[in-house]
């Protein structure tokens, strides 16, 4: 009855309440805003598709066009073959016929050609005689005097005999000397010209500035009153045709001279989005409900085992250093219990080992001279842990992720030696985790070669030294930086850590540079004693640590490993 009524109590507590609705408001919050920015996520993503396979077709309509334009334009500019026109009005030889045939086997549209004189003769043709009707000749004659007017090297304009069929024409008037002597006439296949857009997915159609169709893909886009003509009447983007739904678009082509016009089916699903949004925000809202429930319960059970975790770290920290830790929880908060009762045996067991290893050879003085975590350390840590629960529970929960990697990580001993890029990944961690307790008061950088990774160095080599910097930089400084680099010299390997803290004066950097030199243990600062004994055991020649500093400016240790130890 008495643990009932205390769970019954527990449960009803006023940091509990706020703890679950905070949790609460902010699961939800998310989730709502996760349905919200995915259904837009879905209309960006499908209005940039469109936008991009719009952009796509007009790019590839314009691509063909040109190349068409220009492959033409410069048959009838070449100045050999204007001489060959000009020499055909002299002559009358025939000598034209196998320069169109030579074109037209390579070209992406056919052409026929109408050479006139300058009266308006026509003096060849590679039209049949049904072809060449008076419709056409009196075409011809207008729009040759038009481009003469003009005065333009390439006139163009369009051909229409009947509803549906329209040639792009493209003349070049004739001069020598100065003198005008006639003009070339070319006409474009309209069935190549539909040949070209049908190998696109889409519908295309091209006209001149004043809507005559050049060519179109599809006639159903054309008026049947005026089939030959295509002016939109409003400037919307999107069109309905037969009932289709299509999104145009339009670019200006030949500076103005040519609009090229794109049509992509785009059919409206206004009750496939509704019913798309609808299951999403009903699925939001059923996961929302679901989650609330389970960190309802799950922050309750956290909150105790963290606040029973935490009376026992005291009890380690101010009573019983020796205490084991009993927490059945299943959670993650057990496996740190798990992890701290394994860091105290350890403790206990390198503490008796080093009593006895004070006379064993170099090898066995190597092997265990192993660095290890404050205590203080795991206490703060969980301190902050247990702050931002309540806060930021997300947070809290990759604190936790790394505080377990540290705690597995140091008490391993099964490897004393690893690569570079493993003791980073413990730092860092180690350095997140501070960055948590000390907030803006503490900032770090990283800068280690990527040439030094996979080399071997002594597992926790630099933590001790970064906890130092921590530990004795706040001492004078409100706001410290730490600074670690590596780098691979040529027959080294070498790492500094660098601080801003307060540093020693040149007393003090020379009685700590008599204690590295010494073989004597010194309690109060065997923490770089033994670094600098443990390097010169593993790599010896002159591999070791080297102390400098500035009082009121900061403190700086560099370590170095001769390449080919351990």
């Amino acid at each position: 009855m008495d643990h009932s009524h205390r769970d019954r109590t527990y449960k009803k507590s006023r940091f509990q309440q706020e703890l679950e609705q905070s949790v609460s408001r902010k699961l939800i919050s998310s989730l709502l805003l996760g349905c919200l920015l995915f259904c837009i996520a879905i209309a960006v993503v499908n209005a940039l598709n469109q936008n991009a396979r719009r952009e796509d077709h007009l790019e590839s309509v314009a691509s063909t066009f040109h190349e068409v334009y220009n492959n033409t334009s410069a048959f009838l500019l070449d100045a050999g073959h204007t001489e060959l026109f000009l020499s055909e009005l002299r002559n009358d030889q025939d000598n034209l016929r196998y320069l169109i045939s030579h074109y037209n086997v390579s070209a992406l549209v056919e052409i026929q050609l109408i050479l006139t004189d300058s009266k308006g003769n026509v003096r060849f043709t590679t039209f049949s005689e049904g072809e060449m009707n008076l419709h056409r000749q009196e075409f011809n004659g207008i729009a040759v005097d038009n481009a003469c007017h003009l005065m333009r090297a390439v006139y163009t304009t369009v051909y229409h005999f009947r509803a549906n069929s329209s040639e792009y024409v493209m003349i070049h008037p004739l001069y020598r000397d100065g003198e005008y002597q006639g003009a070339a006439a070319v006409y474009l296949n309209e069935n190549d010209w539909t040949k070209l857009f049908s190998q696109y997915q889409y519908d295309a159609i091209l006209t001149k500035s004043n809507g005559d169709v050049i060519t179109c893909s599809n006639s159903s886009f054309l008026s049947q009153k005026n089939a030959n003509k295509y002016l939109p009447a409003d400037a919307a983007q999107y069109v309905r045709v037969n009932g289709n739904r299509y999104l145009r678009s339009s670019r200006s082509l030949e500076n103005g001279t040519v609009l090229a016009y794109s049509f992509i089916y785009s059919p409206t699903n206004y009750s496939y989005l509704f019913v798309g949004l609808l299951l999403i925000v009903l699925l939001g809202l059923s996961w929302a409900a679901m989650f609330v429930r389970i960190m309802h319960a799950m922050t309750e059970q956290m909150v105790k085992s963290v606040d029973t975790l935490v009376r026992e770290i005291r009890i380690i920290r101010k009573e019983d250093p020796d205490h084991i830790i009993e927490i059945d929880t299943g959670d993650e908060i057990d496996e740190i219990a798990h992890q701290v009762n394994k860091m105290v045996r350890s403790i206990q067991e390198l503490s008796q080992r080093n009593i006895a290893l004070a006379e064993v050879n170099n090898r066995m003085e190597m092997q265990n001279l192993q660095a290890q975590i404050n205590p203080h350390f795991i206490y703060n840590t969980l301190d902050n842990i247990r702050y931002l629960i309540p806060t930021d529970p997300q947070r809290a929960q990759q604190l936790i992720g790394r505080f377990i990697g540290i705690l597995r990580y140091s008490i391993n001993n099964t490897k004393h030696n690893v690569p570079v890029k493993d003791d980073l990944k413990y730092l860092q961690d180690y350095l997140v985790i501070q960055s948590t307790r000390f907030g803006a008061n503490f900032s770090y950088e990283i800068d280690i070669d990527d040439a030094c990774m996979e080399f071997i160095i002594p597992k926790l080599l630099l933590q001790p030294l970064l906890e130092n910097s921590i530990k004795y930089g706040f001492q004078k400084k409100p706001r410290i930086h730490i600074r670690v680099r590596g780098w691979l010299g040529e027959d080294a390997l070498y790492f500094t850590v660098e601080d801003n803290g307060g540093g020693v004066d040149e007393t003090m950097l020379e009685q700590l540079r008599d204690i590295l030199r010494s073989d004597e243990v010194n309690i109060e600062h065997n923490g770089l004693q033994n670094i600098n004994r443990r390097i010169w055991l593993g790599y010896g020649g002159d591999s070791g640590l080297t102390i400098d500093s500035t009082e009121g400016e900061g403190f700086t240790v560099k370590l170095k490993l001769r390449l080919g130890g351990m």
